[in-house]
């Protein structure tokens, strides 16, 4: 199936379980004054810190600017080799979405949230994310 609608009320408890069953890499974005404004919970990232601690590679992206990439790197910020944080200023390229192994895709839209395994889909929002992640900076 292409795609798989989410109710917002699981969505987080459907992200977290592939978290957990991750194997190699996440790849996730977010949007940097939301996160500041209305931070998801502990939890999720206590689990993020953990699974890079067993090695997984974590790759984030956020949008917004770089006072709020710093707040934002200062709460929340693994101390990793293989935890990697950039931020892009351009808000207005932002696209709500985590990557589990490349197989596994997660996005939202306006307020929506939806699931995918459709290896095409993927490959077009792990295109758009290398794109905005070269030009991210983390300084």
């Amino acid at each position: 199936m292409l795609l798989t609608a989410i109710n917002k009320r699981d969505i987080l408890k459907e992200v977290k379980k592939n978290i957990g069953q991750a194997k190699k890499e996440i790849i996730a974005t977010m949007l940097l004054s939301e996160e500041i404004k209305k931070p998801l919970p502990k939890s999720y990232f206590n689990l993020i810190n953990e699974r890079v601690k067993q090695g997984i590679v974590f790759k984030r992206l956020g949008f917004g600017s770089k006072e709020d990439y710093n707040r934002v790197k200062e709460k929340f910020g693994a101390q990793a080799s293989n935890y990697i944080f950039k931020y892009n200023s351009k808000e207005s390229k932002y696209q709500r979405l985590i990557i589990i192994d490349r197989q596994t895709l997660f996005f939202g839209v306006d307020g929506l949230f939806f699931k995918s395994t459709h290896k095409p889909l993927i490959e077009v929002f792990l295109k758009y994310f290398n794109i905005n992640f070269k030009k991210g900076k983390n300084d």
